[in-house]
């Protein structure tokens, strides 16, 4: 069974490859429907909705997106899948939950901290600047936003605010 299993994920893979994100799509989620308790199937369901999501005329909402990412961390608590579900909820403007998948990352595999921290920092901050746009070019506007920024890298590199700041 667990080999037709993995013979299925990676027809599924497959047509992701491929950009048949339609086919791709309804594979998983028939996986996901045979297979509820399989963290993997959940995972790709999520990551097959994301990619399709961008493209014209999918209708993979984001809720669905956000529960099959949930489902898969609920069976299985991994830092790659905690770290897709954040990159998902920052494209999404969806920044308090995606902190909080980083974070969780990070507690998930301790060895990779330092650069989800920071990928974090990084993603959000793009993310903010370009959809709020012209918006941005006031400090005073963008002060919130920056200083979340801020502290994710210093926590990346594991430097306390008044260390920067003399640093600096």
């Amino acid at each position: 069974m667990a080999d037709d299993l993995e013979k299925k994920l990676a027809a599924g893979m497959k047509a992701m490859d491929e950009g048949d994100f339609k086919k791709a799509y309804s594979n998983f989620k028939k996986l996901c429907a045979d297979n509820p308790d399989n963290a993997d199937c959940w995972y790709y369901k999520a990551e097959c909705g994301n990619m399709a999501s961008g493209m014209f005329g999918a209708k993979v909402s984001n809720e669905e997106i956000m529960e099959a990412y949930n489902k898969a961390i609920e069976l299985d608590p991994q830092c790659d899948y905690y770290e897709s579900y954040g990159l998902f909820c920052i494209s999404i403007s969806k920044y308090d939950e995606a902190e909080k998948a980083f974070c969780e990352a990070a507690e998930a595999d301790e060895s990779r901290a330092a650069n989800l921290y920071s990928e974090f920092a990084v993603e959000y901050f793009n993310n903010v600047m370009a959809s709020y746009g012209e918006i941005m070019e006031d400090p005073k506007a963008r002060a919130p936003f920056a200083k979340k920024a801020l502290e994710y890298m210093l926590k990346a590199l594991e430097i306390e605010p008044e260390e920067a700041k003399n640093l600096l």
